[in-house]
């Protein structure tokens, strides 16, 4: 790179002239064609940054050098962390630096008489917030359907998640506290809660949880009145009401909180559960969904906890699972898992699940099946929905604070949940809702039961632009939920900042405004035009899911029906979602005869499948289910050989240096694949169809940068994903295994070994169990791997 001025400390390309990088440094960014470039180290990195403004555009880039291309952001060397960029006349334009006087000088950029300090060049501008209207203004949904307002600032602010009870008032889950509550940093310390310029709502004690009840008191579809219901929580993460009040997930712990005079405010708070880990509250225990086995289930969050139950003293290790509980007896128990945000059921108990980077999961394989047949060898218990991770955007993407390279895929998936009515039309026949609200949207697929595992398809009118979208990038839609008018109400959570400060860089997280929009909130109702907002009956007999869950809900309330004879004649009801809610209801109520609801849910195939019967008492998958465990616990993996190799270098950072260079080389695919046979990846790892998947799917490492690939081979300890960190195993008779767990279930445990072969060990075998925090992935592999094997291999992953 050119010298920085000795004297001055300061160097300026102006004047109209292009400027061109030079052979040995990185490419320029293309506004800089056009002159205009001020070259100064804004962070103190020691690298130069660039400032451009010209007639083309304007923009402030950092210098990502090598080492911090290879972190878990995923930059690029050179310049690619952006501050900010656009045209000139934006909010957030820099002056033109096209012209003589010019310099960059004691911290700060003069341009003629104006003086822009170092603070407000690092600074991560964004675009202002939208008012309610404008931002509706922005959403657009298909034909034949509107968005219209259903509640915003100040009746509601932050919210997260939404139930509706038997009277239709929604009760609202609202995380202030996001990304920090008070004394709250990242796990390096690097980032706290006081960092960041202050939000609209500084000082006005905002930095906390609440639940807070809206009303629709004209059934209109607008919610005109808005109570609080409690306040001072800790990141709230979902609510389901119960008994005149709600079951709340706060960190640690799940808690009733019931309303007993009638005032809208909470008197009675009872913590049932405690223990769940704390942490990022993007990855914290949530839910909750009421079963049609008339137990809450939730979702693990991926931080687990050993988990208190207050009622019974009973101490449960959550770990990989999800969970249940039960809302009368106060019974807690595990489930397959783990789901990271939102755990939801159709109309004929298939539950589904995801994590931040898959759209969805359908849960085949229920645990009490694998309690009950505790040596069933699976390798995981859930399928994909689907393999399509892409989005169809309505405008340009925000640019990434990190993983520039996933801008247009699936990276912040939310509660998947099926619509649950007929109002829709064919705009929601069969259709599951999932929101991103990285990308200010909300996709919609349509499920597919005719497999052995249900599927998710995209509905033909979202070929060009998701169900739901905007060009409001404050947009964060967190759940899309049936409401019991038939609408689908969209939570908008209203955030300039989504990303939590752990991944993006410190020195970005202390300049942006991490609470914009703590003072926001929407709740957006999609519906027909003209469409009213009247609620359904709550009865088992509606087509309407909220109506036939509340039915359900009172009446195990109650312990009763009202009319058990009128409930029975829904057993022949023309629609199998009633046919089903009706039979679990009556089942739950002792009012079936043993046996009977596995007889009848046994007629629903292919809508209702194993995890209903299992749920219903019954000791058996559907056929098609039970040819699937069967192919899934057949034969072990063959195991795939991989090198031996020596001691290796301790010095890894060395080694990782001696082949920065390979990121700039052409290779050859071809032999790229045969270099991932030969040099024993395959043992771990797949790539197309060949190899094992033990590690990371490598058409997914392909899309990162060069220089963290390298690094992930010739460091590999560096820093190790809990998801793929190594299991040791020592059984009863001193034999240690290592591995990556694939499977838990009461019985036993299964470990992926280095090579892909499954060893299934017994709990009873098990002497002693610990995570390492080492990688199963040996480290010297430069004694196996040339430069030009590395070159042809990166080439192998980055094909399309």
């Amino acid at each position: 790179m050119p010298p920085r001025h000795a004297l001055f400390g300061w160097i300026v390309v102006a004047a109209v002239a292009a400027t061109v990088a030079g052979a040995d440094e990185p490419e320029l960014p293309e506004v800089a064609r056009f002159g205009g470039v001020v070259r100064a180290d804004l962070n103190g990195d020691g690298h130069e940054d660039l400032v451009v403004s010209n007639a083309e555009g304007y923009g402030v880039w950092l210098f990502v050098p090598p080492a911090a291309a290879a972190d878990h952001l995923e930059w690029k060397t050179g310049w690619t962390r952006v501050l900010r960029e656009g045209k000139p006349g934006d909010a957030a334009a820099l002056p033109r630096l096209d012209r003589d006087g010019v310099r960059y000088i004691d911290e700060a950029l003069e341009v003629g008489d104006a003086r822009i300090g170092r603070d407000e060049l690092l600074r991560v501008p964004g675009p202002p917030p939208k008012s309610p209207a404008e931002a509706l203004r922005s959403l657009r949904v298909p034909a034949g359907l509107e968005v219209t307002l259903a509640a915003a600032e100040p009746a509601v602010i932050d919210p997260v998640a939404i139930d509706f009870d038997e009277r239709g008032r929604m009760w609202v889950a609202e995380m202030g506290d996001y990304p920090f509550a008070e004394g709250e940093a990242t796990d390096d310390g690097s980032v706290t809660w006081r960092d960041g310029v202050p939000g609209e709502g500084a000082g006005r004690g905002l930095m906390h949880s609440r639940i807070r009840i809206l009303e629709d008191a004209d059934e209109d579809g607008v919610y005109e009145s808005s109570a609080l219901f409690l306040d001072g929580l800790r990141h709230v993460t979902g609510l389901a009401c119960w008994d005149g009040g709600v079951f709340v997930s706060g960190v640690p712990e799940i808690f009733f909180a019931r309303d007993d005079d009638g005032d809208g405010r909470c008197d009675r708070r009872e913590t049932w559960f405690t223990g769940f880990t704390a942490g990022n509250p993007q990855h914290l225990v949530n839910g909750f969904c009421l079963g049609l086995d008339g137990w809450f289930h939730g979702a693990n969050g991926d931080s687990g906890g050993s988990v208190e139950c207050v009622r019974s003293g009973e101490r449960i290790d959550l770990a990989r699972y999800d969970f249940r509980f039960d809302p009368r007896s106060g019974a807690f128990r595990r489930e397959v898992g783990m789901t990271q945000v939102g755990k939801w059921r159709d109309d004929y108990g298939n539950w589904f699940g995801t994590n931040n980077a898959v759209p969805g999961w359908h849960y085949w394989l229920p645990l009490a099946h694998l309690e009950r047949h505790p040596d069933v060898v699976v390798g995981q218990p859930r399928a994909d929905l689907t393999p399509d991770r892409r989005v169809r955007l309505d405008a340009p993407p925000q640019r990434r604070l990190n993983q520039a390279s996933q801008a247009g895929m699936v990276t912040s998936a939310c509660h998947p949940m099926p619509y649950r009515d007929v109002v829709l039309g064919g705009a929601g026949a069969a259709a599951i809702f999932i929101a991103e609200p990285a990308h200010n949207l909300v996709v919609r697929r349509v499920l597919d039961y005719s497999g052995r595992t249900i599927a998710a398809l995209r509905h033909a009118d979202d070929a060009e632009r998701e169900f739901l979208t905007s060009s409001d990038h404050w947009f964060r839609p967190i759940m899309a939920r049936t409401g019991p008018d038939g609408a689908l109400y969209v939570v908008d959570m209203a955030r300039l900042v989504l990303e939590h400060p752990e991944w993006v860089p410190a020195e970005m997280a202390r300049r942006m405004q991490l609470r914009g929009g703590e003072t926001l909130g929407r709740i957006w109702r999609i519906a027909p035009p003209g469409h009213p907002g009247t609620r359904a009956t709550v009865s088992l007999g509606s087509a309407n899911g909220w109506a036939r869950d509340t039915a359900q809900r009172l009446a195990l309330e109650r312990g009763g029906l009202d009319d058990a004879e009128a409930v029975r004649r829904l057993l022949d009801d023309e629609s199998p979602a009633v046919r089903v809610q009706a039979a679990f209801t009556l089942d739950c109520l002792g009012l079936l005869p043993a046996g009977d609801l596995v007889n009848r849910l046994g007629r629903e195939w292919p809508l209702v499948r194993g995890a209903a019967l299992v749920a219903a008492g019954g000791h058996e998958l559907a056929e098609a289910e039970a040819e699937l465990v069967e192919v899934r616990t057949g034969a072990p993996l063959k195991p795939v050989p991989s090198p031996v190799l020596a001691p290796a270098d301790p010095d890894r950072q060395a080694v990782v240096a001696r082949y920065a260079e390979v990121a700039g080389r052409p290779g050859d695919a071809a032999r790229g694949r045969a270099v991932f046979s030969r040099a024993g990846c395959a043992a771990c790892h797949r790539l197309g169809d060949a190899g094992v998947e033990l590690g990371p799917d490598l058409a997914t490492v392909g899309r990162k940068p060069a220089a963290q690939i390298l690094e992930a081979i010739f460091d590999p300890d560096r820093a190790v994903e809990q998801r793929y960190a190594a299991t040791v195993v020592v059984t009863d008779e001193g034999v240690p295994l290592q591995g990556i767990v694939v499977t838990e279930t009461p019985g036993s445990l299964t470990l992926r070994l280095a090579g892909g072969a499954d060893r299934v060990v017994k709990r009873g075998e098990i002497e002693s169990i610990s995570t390492s925090p080492r990688s199963l992935m040996p480290a010297g592999l430069e004694q196996v791997l040339s430069p030009e094997d590395c070159a042809d291999l990166l080439a192998a992953l980055q094909e399309p």
